[in-house]
C-alpha cells in the first residue's frame, strides 16, 4: 500500500511540477493543475482529474471538467530516486486533453470548446466541439481549430465565422 502511495504521490509531484531544477525550469516552466479527484495509473502513463480542473504552465491557463495527461518516457534520462531501476528515463507529460466546459486563455486570448487536446512538445492545441476564440476583438469560430503557440498562429477548418470589431482611431 506504501508503494502504491508513493507512486501516486512521484505521479503528482511530476505533474505539478514541483522542485523543478533552475536550469529546467527556465526551458520548461513547471505545471501547476488542480481538482477534485486525481487518479493516477503508472502502467499506463496516465493521470485523469475530475471536478474543477485548472491548469496553470506560465502563460497558459486551462479550465476543465475532465483532464487526462499523458506521460512519455525519455529513456536518455537516468532513473529518478522514485522509480524501481527496471522503469528507466524521466517521464514528461507529452499530451493533455481537457474534456467538457474548456477554456483556455493565453496572454490577451482566450477560446471556448467541449474538447481540446494540447500536444506539449509541438506547443499545439487541437479545439473541437463548437470553439470559440477572441482576441483583440475579433471572435473566430468554427468546428475545429488549431492553436500553434509557438508560432502565435491558428487555422480553422470546416467553415468559419468571424466578427471583428474595429477600433476608433485605427
Amino acid at each position: 500500500m506504501i508503494g502504491i502511495l508513493r507512486n501516486i504521490l512521484a505521479i503528482g509531484l511530476l505533474v505539478i511540477g514541483v522542485i523543478p531544477s533552475s536550469a529546467i525550469a527556465a526551458k520548461n516552466p513547471p505545471t501547476t493543475i488542480t481538482s477534485e479527484t486525481m487518479i493516477a495509473n503508472n502502467k499506463a502513463g496516465t493521470v485523469i482529474f475530475k471536478g474543477k480542473v485548472h491548469f496553470i504552465q506560465a502563460d497558459l491557463v486551462v479550465d476543465a471538467d475532465e483532464m487526462i495527461v499523458r506521460f512519455s518516457t525519455d529513456q536518455s534520462a537516468q532513473p529518478t530516486e522514485s522509480q524501481s531501476p527496471g522503469q528507466g528515463g524521466k517521464r514528461k507529460i507529452s499530451v493533455i486533453e481537457a474534456k467538457g466546459n474548456v477554456v483556455i486563455v493565453k496572454g490577451e486570448g482566450k477560446a471556448t470548446c467541449g474538447h481540446a487536446v494540447y500536444y506539449k512538445d509541438e506547443e499545439r492545441i487541437i479545439l473541437t466541439e463548437s470553439p470559440v476564440a477572441w482576441q483583440g476583438g475579433t471572435r473566430v469560430s468554427g468546428p475545429k481549430m488549431t492553436m500553434y503557440l509557438k508560432e502565435d498562429r491558428s487555422v480553422v477548418e470546416g467553415g468559419t465565422n468571424v466578427l471583428i470589431e474595429e477600433q476608433e482611431g485605427i
